[in-house]
């Protein structure tokens, strides 16, 4: 892994780079994929509208690696978790009584109220884990299912630590936009964890992070950064893909 990520390795960049900008339309089979999980996406899967099909997927019908990255595990817990637990409680009340104002005045006012209104829906869909109480309870029933099949890796951290520097201060992705080296992590941890599992005679065609980080740091409108998938066809010899967690879910629900 250092070895590539130092670029002591070739890494088919320019290729990655043609790859995605013709952005070929998807159709994955996801039957023997490794699908990886990002902290943003497990806290939205217990409230998601496919939550069930999602669960079932990923806990039943699945045959292929299913990676958590130990990162993962840390910034739930540091920041996923913490926005639930300090936001959620007041806001399913201000929310509502913004809205019945905006209504009101809508009635009045027109196109301009109108555009708010929806965006008032549009926030609530896309981050409707604040607004339920229960979400915490949830996630650890989905969390319990998902530790019978998903693998936590944890890469070695120092031996990183220099890479993770240097990267930043280039603008190698992920996470070059970010203050701490979080992203790269769990970039690392993703690697690691299904490098093993192929060394173990695991046999992925593809490698999925599902994500709704939608920062040029990982993605640009749905297509991943091209030097990730260089360095995962580098050192993986698989392609690598990030979907958003609508994307997914409509993917298993099919």
């Amino acid at each position: 892994m250092i070895a590539v990520f130092d670029r002591q390795i070739e890494i088919p960049a320019l290729e990655a780079l043609i790859s995605a900008l013709k952005a070929s339309p998807d159709a994955t089979n996801l039957a023997d994929t490794a699908i990886a999980i990002d902290a943003n996406a497990v806290l939205r899967i217990p409230q998601h509208r496919k939550s069930s099909d999602i669960v079932d997927y990923l806990s039943i019908q699945h045959a292929g690696p299913i990676i958590l990255p130990g990162q993962v595990i840390q910034e739930y817990w540091n920041n996923q978790l913490a926005a639930v637990d300090t936001v959620s409680k007041g806001m399913q009340k201000k929310f509502e009584a913004f809205k019945t104002e905006v209504a009101r005045y809508d009635q009045t006012q027109g196109e301009a109220f109108e555009k708010i209104s929806a965006g008032l829906d549009a926030f609530k869909n896309d981050n409707s884990e604040l607004f339920h109480p229960d979400t915490v309870h949830k996630t650890i029933t989905f969390l319990e299912t998902l530790a019978e099949k998903a693998t936590v890796p944890y890469a070695p951290r120092m031996a990183f630590h220099q890479i993770a520097e240097h990267r930043k201060r280039v603008k190698t992705p992920p996470g070059f936009r970010d203050v701490g080296d979080g992203d790269f992590y769990v970039w690392v941890d993703v690697l690691f964890g299904l490098l093993t599992m192929i060394k173990a005679g695991a046999t992925p065609s593809k490698l999925i992070l599902v994500t709704n980080d939608g920062k040029i740091d990982w993605c640009r409108e749905g297509e991943a950064h091209p030097v990730l998938c260089a360095e995962a066809k580098a050192l993986l010899e698989v392609d690598f893909e990030i979907w958003t967690l609508d994307k997914f879910a409509d993917s298993v629900a099919n």
